[in-house]
């Protein structure tokens, strides 16, 4: 075992062998003249892709899909939003009308009209008493 203060060492022999292509290289204009090639092939295989019907049709189709999607949520929103604002107003009518109808008419004049008559009671008393005082009388 390797003392730890000890680096570690790694030795890599060189062999004597000289690196030979097993085949014989191609020039480097050739490589690039054919990269070239392969470049300017692939950019015209793309712009026919693009300019060709199909992709065309494929397009089209795709755009009127999303603007039916689009067009039919706007739709179903639209919808549901008047049914809940429908739904809310039937509830509150209703309730309403039970208040309406829950609410003792005669007891609510009878006691609207006690109440009235106590205040003028109250007025006219002080009424008498002003005259009372005003005459030197007592009650």
């Amino acid at each position: 075992m390797a003392n730890p203060e000890e680096p570690i060492r790694i030795v890599i022999e060189e062999e004597d062998l000289p690196l030979v292509p097993d085949k014989p290289a191609r020039s480097a204009p050739d490589l690039k003249a054919q990269a070239e090639k392969v470049g300017q092939k692939a950019g015209e295989v793309a712009q026919k892709a693009w300019d060709s019907d199909s992709r065309r049709k494929v397009t089209d189709s795709v755009k009127h899909g999303v603007s039916t999607v689009a067009n039919k949520s706007t739709k179903a929103v639209g919808t549901k939003v008047a049914e809940v604002v429908e739904q809310q107003t039937r509830e509150q009518v209703n309730a309403l009308q039970n208040r309406v109808q829950e609410t003792d008419w005669k007891e609510e004049a009878r006691k609207g009209t006690v109440s009235g008559l106590r205040w003028l009671s109250a007025q006219l008393a002080r009424l008498a008493d002003r005259f009372n005082k005003d005459d030197g009388v007592s009650a």
